[in-house]
Order: structure tokens, then C-alpha cells, then sequence
């Protein structure tokens, strides 16, 4: 066996398959608003991840470091996964009268799109802001007991903490290739700033679709709950600010948020072997 064959990862690729015929419609605090917001994230997953894994295919090759290509090859084996799973339950959620296949749609389309005119430097530059901004969510959802436990379906609340886990496990891996191939500051900041002027946009749009095909457009005590908890005094959202702008940090790395203690917890919990 040859010394590449032997190097392995820093994470393990799990394979999963959740079954989500018995989650309730509102799994997430009984609530409307918060249940769609997270639905909403979820319908961006499937070809969000597709976006992320092109944009380290299409670079890979450039890559001669033995170590980072297993992270690369991890990497998309992890992406994959969710992929898989988010879209299963975004069918689910479709066919029980929450389109989140339609969001799925038009997300792609866009993404394509990006893929049309945009280089590989800056496919990978959008690639390592969003990775950024799901390994930041990751963390807070691990970090935030008071939030997760408030997943009232078994299922889902697996399947959202085992996605953080992953999520903090290999946030390193895109940044570390765009450092190695190109370590353009404006270029990654210009990229950070359109993606999540975008993902803002996109994410309002759909919440106010979801809340409206839902019945629940003027439920105005589901409305004011939801957006105390996500911006208000230490929301879950709010309390992302400083993470996410250290993102400008010309010296930033992902590493520099450490997160390992709370993967620790979590895989346990999960009863993760790896």
C-alpha cells in the first residue's frame, strides 16, 4: 500500500437515511414561522451543496497536496449526503403542501446560472462564504440547546444535528483550497458580500411565500415570535453577527472559530463512531 493510500481524512463520510413520514407539519416549536424558516434553508441544501462540490471539482485537479485532496474527496462525500437527504425530506414537505421542491427549482436555476458566468476562483470564493455562513449556523444550532430542542420530531432534530456536525467537521476544506490556489483578499470579501446579499434576498422571499401558501401570512403572533427569536436580544440570528464578519478579517481562517468541543458532544449524542 502506498503512503497516499494511506492517508485518511480528518472526517468520516456517514451514510443516512431518514425516514420522515411521521414528521408533523409544524415540527419545529409547534410554530408556523420558525418551522418554515428552517424548511426554507433546507429547500437551498440540495443544490446549494451540488454548487459547493463543482466548485472543488472543477479545481481539484490544481491541487498536489495528498492530504487536502482526501479533505476534497470527504468533503464532497459529506455534501452528498446532504444533498440526499434534505432533498427527501423537501419532497416530503412538498407533498404535504409545503412546495419546497419549487424553492429547490428556482434556487438551481440560479446556481446554474452562477456557474455560466462566473470563474472557478470565484465559484470557489462564493463557495468559502457560504461554507462560512453554514458552519457558523452549525455551531449556533449545536451551541443553542434552547433552540434544538425545540425540533419536536425526533427525526428532524437528528437529521439538523447530524448536517451541523458535518458542517463544522470540514468547514476548513474550500477556504484551505482557495488559500492554496489563489489567496485573493478582495476577491473572497467581494464573494462574501454578494453571496449573502443574495442568500438575504432569497431567504426573506421565501419566507413570506411559505407563510402565505401556508394560510399563515397574518398570523402576527407567529410572525412577532419569529422574529424576536431570530433578531432579537441574543436571537439565534443576532448572535451570528461578529462570526460572520470575522469573515472579513484579512488573517481569518475557519479553525479560528473553534468548534470541536461541541462536535464532540453532539457525536456522542448521536452515537457517531467517527
Amino acid at each position: 500500500m502506498t503512503a497516499q493510500a494511506q492517508i485518511k481524512a480528518s472526517f468520516p463520510v456517514r451514510r443516512m437515511d431518514f425516514e420522515f413520514n411521521e414528521v408533523p407539519k409544524y415540527w419545529f416549536a409547534d410554530d408556523p414561522f420558525l418551522t418554515h424558516f428552517l424548511s426554507s434553508l433546507s429547500s437551498l441544501f440540495p443544490e446549494g451543496e451540488f454548487f459547493f462540490v463543482t466548485s472543488m471539482r472543477n479545481v481539484r485537479d490544481q491541487i498536489d497536496d495528498p492530504v487536502l485532496q482526501k479533505e476534497i474527496s470527504a468533503f464532497i462525500g459529506q455534501e452528498a449526503m446532504h444533498s440526499k437527504e434534505h432533498k427527501v425530506f423537501n419532497d416530503y414537505a412538498t407533498a404535504h403542501g409545503i412546495d419546497l421542491d419549487s424553492f429547490h427549482s428556482r434556487v438551481g436555476k440560479l446556481l446554474k446560472f452562477g456557474h455560466k458566468i462566473l470563474s472557478h476562483k470565484q465559484q470557489v470564493a462564493v463557495t468559502c462564504a457560504l461554507e462560512h455562513f453554514t458552519a457558523t449556523i452549525a455551531a449556533q444550532l449545536m451551541k443553542r440547546t434552547d433552540w434544538n430542542e425545540q425540533m419536536n420530531d425526533p427525526v428532524m432534530r437528528k437529521m439538523w444535528l447530524w448536517h451541523a456536525v458535518e458542517e463544522s467537521e470540514h468547514k476548513s476544506v474550500t477556504y484551505d483550497v482557495y488559500q492554496k490556489l489563489y489567496k485573493d483578499y478582495p476577491t473572497r470579501a467581494g464573494a462574501m458580500i454578494a453571496a449573502w446579499s443574495i442568500l438575504a434576498v432569497v431567504l426573506a422571499d421565501q419566507q413570506v411565500r411559505l407563510m402565505a401558501k401556508d394560510g399563515q401570512l397574518l398570523n402576527g403572533k407567529s410572525w412577532a415570535k419569529g422574529m424576536w427569536s431570530l433578531f432579537g436580544y441574543k436571537g439565534f440570528l443576532t448572535e451570528l453577527t461578529l462570526p460572520l464578519l470575522d469573515y472579513f478579517r484579512p488573517g481569518f481562517h475557519p479553525e479560528d472559530h473553534d468548534s470541536e468541543a461541541l462536535e464532540k458532544k453532539y457525536k456522542e449524542m448521536l452515537s457517531f463512531q467517527g
